[in-house]
């Protein structure tokens, strides 16, 4: 495969990564169920979600939690498509990393296989709890991200205590990284535009260090630029949006009815141990 090819795919893939942060920021724009409720309240709820699908043994709740979290994505207006890249992707990954757990979880027996193996019930039953509590778990904090603009969720994240320090790391890695990959488009393209033939290996690994010493100085400087741009914009560390800072009335009840149904399903579950 030539060297182009793998320039091209490598700048499909960081237009690709900025795409879909930018069509991310759109589903949190949208007049959705999630996106008309306030951000602290979805950051307890969801979080609790997250808690409780971690401790659900019964496969019945958690199918239930599961399915109440779809509901409310597709409530908010979230595309299936997104939904299925979203939640089918490292549940799988899972999936083939338990895989093991199928023969080598001791129980009863369910399925003979050859060399004297056996799929067992207690081994199936691990693999599709964990299965079940990752999916469950990627499907809350996927509801949290898609449906809360970053500002506002960095303003919930305060108003919950958490250090400063932190919440200034993540304002500033999420705005510095898409300079950064727009940085290394530019390298890559540059490079594309002056090359008509594969370049000899030698030359290939020099270029790669000189481009690397390159980004790594500029991304020094611009890392002080985009921090100067967002003082000189009013940033002061503390993330401001332009929601009131109380809750309404739809707040309190998404906030009590939320907590309600998933404890109910977390003592449900305990009832049917």
């Amino acid at each position: 495969m030539s060297r182009r090819g793998f320039v091209e795919r490598t700048l499909l893939d960081l237009a690709e990564i900025i795409e879909r942060t930018v069509y991310a920021e759109q589903l949190a724009r949208r007049p959705g169920l999630l996106q008309r409720i306030d951000p602290r309240v979805k950051v307890v709820v969801l979080s609790f979600a997250i808690l409780v699908a971690a401790s659900l043994r019964s496969w019945p709740t958690q199918v239930a939690l599961l399915g109440l979290l779809g509901a409310l994505l597709l409530a908010s207006r979230i595309p299936i498509v997104v939904l299925i890249q979203l939640l089918l992707g490292l549940p799988l990954v899972t999936l083939l990393v338990a895989a093991p757990a199928l023969v080598l979880v001791p129980g009863p027996e369910l399925v003979r296989l050859p060399f004297g193996a056996s799929v067992t019930t207690t081994g199936v039953w691990s693999v599709l709890t964990l299965f079940l509590r990752v999916t469950t778990s990627i499907a809350a904090a996927t509801a949290l991200v898609l449906t809360t603009r970053w500002a506002d969720l960095l303003r919930a994240l305060r108003t919950f205590r958490v250090p400063l320090l932190f919440v200034l790391v993540f304002a500033m890695t999420y705005r510095y990284v898409f300079v950064l990959i727009e940085l290394l488009q530019d390298l890559l393209l540059a490079r594309r535009s002056r090359v008509l033939t594969p370049m000899p290996n030698g030359e290939q690994r020099r270029w790669l260090s000189s481009t690397l010493g390159v980004l790594f100085q500029r991304s020094l400087r611009t890392s002080e630029q985009v921090y100067l741009a967002m003082v000189a914009r009013g940033y002061r560390g503390e993330p401001r949006t332009l929601r009131t800072p109380t809750l309404a009335e739809t707040d309190w009840l998404a906030l009590s009815l939320g907590s309600a149904v998933i404890a109910a399903l977390w003592l449900v579950d305990l009832a049917r141990l």
